[in-house]
């Protein structure tokens, strides 16, 4: 996401925060519940970066449930197992509108695949067409030691408030004479993922931010005024009443919003945030599970300054003429790389125990990120150490975040679940 900030001379109200751990407490501020599936809320004071990763983190590392659709070398589907199709969609087409089906289960994280068993068989005998939906698939509940127990199929596929019907997955034609009638059907079963794996596991509808604006009306009046000489090559002062405010409306229309809070190394510090879940995950929980993930992702690199590195990173003397070295860290992407560079730059660069940091995907179709730390003293254990305070600073810094959200929206998620989700992806 990215944001046009003025060059503007004209400054707002200056608020420093910049060198040093960004503020930790009360920076989500007016929790908005909008509608049953969206939120809006303030994060302030911040820094981009940390406000970028949430964002990121929410699009696409939230668990949810889903069919994963995949085609197989073989040339079936991962976990949707057409046995009968005669819809005028093929079996790939057909495995991934089921795919998409967004299933509604409140914690993902105590989810298992062999809890319940998915299955859809319809046929149309009749002459008219019908819709076959969501809502036709039969869904039994397995419980250990007992016969499996037929769950209304509303119970995971909700229905439309106002339809009162399930997702449309195809329609069988009417029958004609001795013509065999359509058929569809199949097995599923659903399990957890994430954004980044598949789309059909994203959360959320909409998760996007902007600065928020400036309300001081002599800031904006200077602005205006200097957007006037430099935007328009107009003199305020020989404007006439009416062409003055039809040029002020052309300004409140989009010309405003880059009037917005910066601090004093005129970087923009508070972010007004939108958003709006899918369905089957509350907004609120959706949030309180990116933080604690942000945590678990940074924590696994909190002991690298000692011992052996974690399994999915290498370092290497860097290629360069410069002291450092290069982290190669396999399974990680921008979301990381941009969060432990904003983090060096800000805490570690003027101190002298970094001298440079940058990090780059190599790429975009490998999934690993090169993370570039440059010391003075060209030793690994002094990059080493680097990488470890940032990791251990940025987890101190969003416990305090998952704490202030739990506070400001009235929920917390379950540190015993996410203690057992953990676990469970150990095994």
């Amino acid at each position: 996401m990215s944001s046009v900030q003025s060059k503007d001379p004209v400054q707002s109200k200056k608020f420093q925060f910049r060198k040093g751990p960004a503020p930790i407490a009360d920076v989500f501020k007016s929790v908005v519940k909008t509608s049953n599936d969206s939120i809006t809320f303030t994060i302030s004071p911040t820094d981009v970066a940390y406000v970028n990763t949430l964002r990121r983190v929410m699009l696409t590392e939230v668990e949810t449930i889903g069919f994963r659709s995949d085609i197989l070398e073989n040339g079936s589907t991962s976990d949707v197992l057409m046995k009968k199709n005669s819809t005028p969609m093929s079996n790939e087409m057909l495995a991934h509108r089921v795919g998409l089906l967004p299933i509604h289960v409140s914690n993902p994280l105590d989810w298992k695949s062999d809890m319940f068993t998915f299955e859809l068989n319809v046929s149309n005998t009749g002459v008219d067409p019908i819709d076959v939906e969501a809502g036709d698939i039969t869904i039994m509940q397995i419980r250990e030691g007992e016969e499996p127990v037929k769950i209304p199929s509303t119970q995971l596929f909700h229905p439309d408030p106002i339809s009162q019907r399930t997702p449309l997955l195809a329609v069988l034609k009417g029958r004609v004479g001795n013509q065999e009638p359509e058929s569809c059907h199949f097995t599923a079963k659903a399990t957890i993922g994430i954004g980044r794996e598949n789309a059909r596991f994203i959360p959320v509808s909409q998760c996007s931010y902007k600065y928020t604006l400036d309300t001081d009306p002599e800031r904006r009046l200077e602005y205006f005024n200097n957007w006037l000489v430099t935007h328009k090559k107009i003199d305020p002062a020989e404007l006439s009443e009416e062409r003055k405010k039809e040029l002020q409306r052309e300004f409140g229309t989009m010309e405003v919003a880059r009037c917005f809070l910066v601090n004093e190394q005129n970087e923009p510090y508070s972010f007004d945030f939108v958003v709006e879940s899918v369905g089957p995950l509350s907004p609120n929980y959706i949030v309180a599970r990116a933080i604690q993930v942000i945590q678990e992702k940074v924590t696994k690199y909190a002991s690298v300054d000692v011992g052996d590195l974690p399994e999915n990173v290498k370092v290497f003397p860097a290629d360069a003429r410069m002291k450092g070295f290069d982290f190669l860290f396999e399974g990680e992407d921008h979301t990381l790389g941009n969060l432990l560079q904003a983090w060096i730059d800000a805490n570690h660069m003027d101190s002298g125990e970094a001298t440079f940091v940058g990090y780059k995907v190599p790429h975009p179709l490998k999934d690993e990120m090169v993370l570039r730390i440059g010391v003075e003293s060209g030793t690994e254990d002094d990059a080493r150490k680097v990488l470890m305070k940032a990791a251990r600073g940025i987890s101190q810094m969003f416990k305090g975040w998952g704490e202030n959200w739990a506070t400001a929206s009235g929920s917390a998620i379950s540190q015993s679940v996410g203690s057992a989700f953990r676990a469970r992806r150990a095994v």
